[in-house]
Formats: C-alpha cells, sequence, structure tokens
C-alpha cells in the first residue's frame, strides 16, 4: 500500500464517471496500459473512488478535452503537482 500522498480520493457520481470513462476511451491514449484499469474503475457501481497519479493525469487529460468540472481539474492539478 502506498503513502497517503501516492492516492487522490475522489467522489464522482455515475453521470460524471460514465462521461469521463466514454472520453478516455476515445480520445485520451495511454502508453502504459493503466487506461484499461482505469476505465473499469470508472464504469463499477462505486462513487468513491482513490486514483493513483496514472490514474489522474488520465482524467485530467480528459477533462481538459472539453474544459469540464473545474473544481475536479484543480484538485487533480494540484495533486499531480501542477498547480
Amino acid at each position: 500500500m502506498g503513502l497517503n500522498d501516492e492516492w487522490l480520493a475522489a467522489q464522482l457520481d455515475s453521470r460524471t464517471r460514465r462521461e469521463i470513462a466514454d472520453v478516455i476511451e476515445t480520445r485520451v491514449r495511454d502508453e502504459n496500459g493503466e487506461t484499461t484499469r482505469l476505465l473499469k474503475v470508472l464504469r463499477s457501481s462505486r462513487d468513491d473512488l482513490l486514483l493513483s497519479r496514472t490514474q489522474a493525469e488520465l482524467v485530467l487529460k480528459a477533462l481538459n478535452v472539453d474544459r469540464s468540472l473545474p473544481s475536479l481539474r484543480a484538485r487533480l492539478e494540484a495533486f499531480l503537482g501542477l498547480r
């Protein structure tokens, strides 16, 4: 198990998770294979998520496509050290 600063807790409703998953699946490319794992997490029935740094990067890329969810984007950017 990693340290607390290696994971970002996020709570996303099913609609938001589905929309992010759709964007990731169609528009975000991942070289290390994390996309498949993240898509399973996003398409699960759990609203409370723990995102790794790699997963957070993928979600941020998806959110930057249409600039949606500014508060989640800000949290992801802070978690990734971009803010």
